[in-house]
């Protein structure tokens, strides 16, 4: 067994807006300040929702922007290998 020695938990923080259309947090960017300055205004924001079964294209420029960190199980994968998948 070869244990991988990426993290399974992403504990940085992520600059996004919520999809208009699924309400699925579409993340943009990384927030380098950790938190502790307010995130400024975007400029112009064109962004696709991640989600497949949406996939809604916007202009989230006027959008409020928030912070988010991923879930971890949406990291299971990263840093895995096709020998780790397969056991």
């Amino acid at each position: 067994m070869r244990i991988s020695p990426w993290s399974k938990v992403d504990t940085k923080w992520y600059l996004g807006v919520r999809c208009r259309k699924c309400g699925a947090p579409i993340l943009f960017a990384l927030d380098h300040s950790d938190g502790e300055v307010p995130p400024v205004p975007a400029g112009k924001l064109l962004l696709t929702c991640p989600l497949a079964e949406c996939r809604h294209k916007a202009d989230y420029s006027t959008a409020t922007v928030a912070r988010f960190q991923k879930e971890p199980s949406a990291l299971a994968d990263i840093g895995a290998t096709d020998e780790d998948r397969e056991g």
